[in-house]
Parts: structure tokens; C-alpha cells; sequence
């Protein structure tokens, strides 16, 4: 059975258009969209290897032949690139399912902790923090 991950980067910006944000645990600007965009290094088609090779599926949701619903990883890319502050969001979980999801959040959570330094956002040529949205679908195949 092959799985194929799906990720969809939200990203969009216009030159001027720049909206921030203050993270709570610290006092700094964290903007939700930038004149440049964050970027993995190598790219999208890289970014979607490495989840591919990092994000383990439940073997509880292979069983039932079930996809996982989709996730977003909602995360903060700082000035040099560091990934912190991850979270993953999904809609309400049955029952039937909720060990299954848990286990698979788990494992988002762990492989975007892990990435490598990304390439960081810009405003104005300077690094900027952003705030970052990555969802990821899983469809059994």
C-alpha cells in the first residue's frame, strides 16, 4: 500500500503588503505575510520529501484503510531560519479514529521540530520572524 503526502504551502504577499504580529512568549514583531515568503532549503518539491520521509502514518488508520484528515502545522520561522512555537490543528476527530490522528499529529509535530533551517522571510531585505501555515493531507493509495 503507498501513501502519497500532499502539502499545500500558503504563502502570499504582495510587495507592499506586510501584516505582523507579537508572539507571547516574547516581545517581538512576527509577521504573517512578508515581502519574501520563508523557504525550506531546495525548495517545495524538498519540503515534501522530507515530511514524506519524516511523518510516520498509524498503522491503526492503515488497518481501517482510513486517511487521516487533513492538518495544518501552524509553526514560527525566526530570523535565522530556526523552526519553533509548532502546532498542529485538525477539525473535531471521532471516535473511531482520535488514537489513530493523535499518534499522527505526534508525528507531524516531531518532524517539523526537526527541520532543518529554512531560508528566512524578508521585509525590506531584512530576516524577519514569520508565522507559518503548512497543511498536509494524507491519501492512502
Amino acid at each position: 500500500m503507498k501513501l502519497l503526502f500532499s502539502f499545500l504551502l500558503i504563502s502570499a504577499c504582495g510587495l507592499s503588503l506586510c501584516s505582523t504580529s507579537y508572539a507571547q512568549a516574547r516581545k517581538e514583531m512576527v509577521y504573517t505575510v512578508a515581502e519574501r515568503q520563508p523557504e525550506f532549503p531546495g525548495g517545495q518539491m524538498a519540503l515534501t520529501q522530507y515530511l514524506a520521509q519524516n511523518i510516520k502514518y498509524p498503522g491503526s488508520l492503515i488497518r481501517k484503510n482510513r486517511n487521516a484528515d487533513p492538518v495544518d502545522a501552524k509553526f514560527i520561522i525566526d530570523k535565522d531560519g530556526t523552526v519553533r512555537d509548532v502546532r498542529v490543528v485538525t477539525k473535531s476527530i471521532d471516535k473511531s479514529t482520535q488514537k489513530g490522528m493523535e499518534a499522527f499529529m505526534k508525528t507531524v509535530i516531531n518532524a517539523v521540530e526537526k527541520m532543518p533551517r529554512w531560508r528566512p522571510g524578508e521585509v525590506n531585505n531584512e530576516p524577519v520572524a514569520v508565522f507559518y501555515t503548512l497543511p498536509i493531507t494524507v491519501n492512502l493509495q
